[in-house]
Parts: structure tokens; sequence; C-alpha cells
């Protein structure tokens, strides 16, 4: 495991998502906007700022293939944006989710040719373009959502959607699309799949919120992380259901790197690697805190004195405890909450992207 790459962005990141081949991002800082940057080497210079939304964006993500950037936000509204090349300018069109609460998370399918929106609504918009009208319209998954929904994740096929939401679930839908999807193979989930059909059902160890989900690569398992400081993997061919507790602080976002190996992170400000042994799993390592030199070098304070620095460096990192180093800061690369994780956008998924809090986007590469 390694660092890649580390930038450090003067705000707080709270989302982040790459274009295909990693030469631009979106981020969002702290706001209304989406800022899109273009690297340089190891600069990143400002491109274009998106400004339709009125309220907080919640969610960014830019589809590889197509180049349609989505976003979302607590504004109750959703996006998606289309380049064009000719004025070179991003042009926004309204979608149609019909909610009424905010927006919290928007992901592309992997054919990116619809999307889902999670709300505050006590459901799930999935939105596809309506051809007769133009635009792009949605339908709702609602029972037995009992509350807000925060966090969704497509199957590898396309129509199965996996979304967790705060009465501490985690819940497997259909959202096939008649029209837009093709008729998926029979699989664990189930053989007959009308929209909104219910395949799977798992609650929280200690009943807490549920902030992320997602399937495994092969689409057999989903996975959630809890408020509980906990993750748990299901698998319904099997029937296992598997649950793992830290003792670190709760995670709010994870990711599948290998059919074996999950990486987890969020207030702990580590991303951290879980992985399967045998018929259980267990937390194996902490990324990061192996690269001693990094480390040194990036938290050299610019001030001799320790106690400045330390309530200098407040708004942007964790309070210290006895996990922090003589300066004050914390022995992590993320120096305060981790907001969001990515698969590396060209489908390499040993490679990782984190942003935060203290405003640093970091490439990792995870070994398996």
């Amino acid at each position: 495991m390694s660092i890649l790459d580390e930038f450090l962005f003067p705000f707080c990141v709270t989302a982040h998502s790459f274009n295909h081949d990693k030469s631009q991002v979106a981020l969002c800082p702290n706001s209304n906007e989406v800022q899109i940057y273009s690297r340089s080497g190891t600069q990143w210079t400002l491109l274009h700022v998106l400004k339709e939304h009125d309220l907080l964006v919640t969610s960014i993500d830019w589809a590889p293939r197509t180049n349609r950037i989505v976003t979302c936000s607590q504004d109750k509204n959703a996006y998606v944006w289309t380049l064009d090349t000719v004025a070179n300018t991003w042009n926004p069109t309204l979608v149609h989710l019909r909610v009424n609460r905010a927006a919290t998370q928007a992901k592309w399918s992997p054919l990116e040719n619809k999307f889902a929106v999670a709300s505050g609504d006590k459901c799930v918009a999935v939105c596809y373009f309506g051809e007769d009208n133009d635009w792009w319209v949605s339908k709702h998954i609602k029972k037995p959502i009992a509350s807000t929904v925060l966090c969704v994740d497509w199957h590898p096929n396309n129509v199965l959607l996996a979304c967790g939401s705060t009465d501490m679930k985690a819940r497997v839908f259909s959202a096939y699309i008649k029209g837009v999807d093709e008729k998926p193979a029979a699989s664990a989930w189930g053989e007959r799949l009308p929209f909104s059909t219910l395949c799977g059902e798992f609650e929280s160890p200690s009943c807490g919120w549920v902030h992320s989900v997602a399937f495994s690569p092969d689409g057999d398992s989903v996975a959630f992380a809890s408020h509980d400081s906990s993750i748990t993997v299901a698998t319904p061919s099997t029937g296992e259901v598997l649950s793992v507790r830290s003792h670190y602080l709760p995670f709010i976002t994870l990711i599948w790197t290998s059919p074996r190996s999950i990486v987890a992170c969020g207030h702990d400000c580590s991303p951290m690697v879980f992985s399967k042994d045998g018929a259980s799993w267990r937390l194996t390592r902490k990324l990061g805190e192996d690269d001693k030199s990094r480390r040194s070098a990036t938290a050299s304070p610019s001030n001799n004195n320790t106690a400045f620095n330390l309530f200098r460096q407040m708004d942007s990192r964790n309070q210290p405890t006895k996990t922090t180093s003589t300066d004050g800061s914390l022995k992590s690369v993320h120096q305060n909450t981790i907001t969001e994780l990515h698969h590396d956008p060209s489908g390499n998924a040993a490679e990782i992207s984190t942003s935060g809090l203290d405003g640093r986007l970091v490439l990792w590469a995870v070994q398996a």
C-alpha cells in the first residue's frame, strides 16, 4: 500500500469525482458550487465553476464514458451537466426529482444510461432520460423505506440498486426501467425483478444509521457501514450476514477493492482495510500510517511555537489525542474526517481516492 499523490486545497472538500483519466476533478468546497480543476503536474488550475444549486451540494458523480456530471444538493434538485466542447462550457439540465426533502447522494449506473438519487423524502429517485419529453425523469422507490436515505450503489448488472438509510437498514431493490434496461439474468437476488421489488433487507448490528453501501465486484454480496463503527457483509446465496465491529470512530464511506477486500473510512481520518479470512472478515491494516517520511514532511509547521500551531490548525483538524505527533498533527495522512472514497475511474480497483474536511485529496494504491 502507498500514497500515489497528495494534494491540499484551501477549503474543506465535501465531495469529489474525477474524469476518466484523472486529468480533471470536480470538487465541492462545502458550498453550493462545484469547482472543476485541471491537473498540470502537481498543480491544479480552476477551469469551471458550476453554480446552479442554491444550497450545499451533497454529491458529485462524473460518468467516465459519457463525460456527463450529475450533482445533487440540499435544495432538493439534481442537475446533469454536459460539456459544450465548442464554447467550452458546462450546460446544466434540471432533473425532475419530485422530492420534498434534500437530495443526499447521486450515482450513475454502470452503463451510464440512468442514475439514482437518495433523498430525505424517504425514497430513492431512479432517473432516466425520457426521449418523448426530452428531459430527465424519475421513478420512486419508497416502501418499506421509513426514513432518510443516505447512500446508494449499483449492482454490476445495471438493474439492482442498494441503499442505506437512517432507519438502520440496508436494502436491495430492483431498479428495472422498461424500455431502458434489458431483462437481467436470474441471480441469488431474484429471478423476476419488476421495478421496486425488494430483493434483500439487512439491519445494522447495533441499530446505527447506514452511511454507505456497496456491491462486491461480482455482485454476489453487499457491504454496508453503520454509525456503530461496524461494517456488515451480506451474501444472499449462502444466507451469511457477517459483521465486524471496530473501536474506531464511525465509518461514513466504503468500497470493495477486490472480492475479498473492503476499504472503509470516515471520522477516524484513516482508510482501513478489511479482508476476508476464511469464513470471517477482520480489520487488517490502516492505510498511510507506515509512511513516516511523508508525515514528517507535510506535518512540519511554519511556526516553531507548538501551542500556536495547535490552536491555529483546530479549524481544519481533529482535536489532538495520544495519536498525535509533537506538533499537534495526527499520525494519519488526512487530518480531519474523510468525506468521500472512490474507485479509480479507469477501472483499476486497486487504486482509490479520498477527500476530506482538511482539504486534502489523496490517491492511494491498495495492495490486495
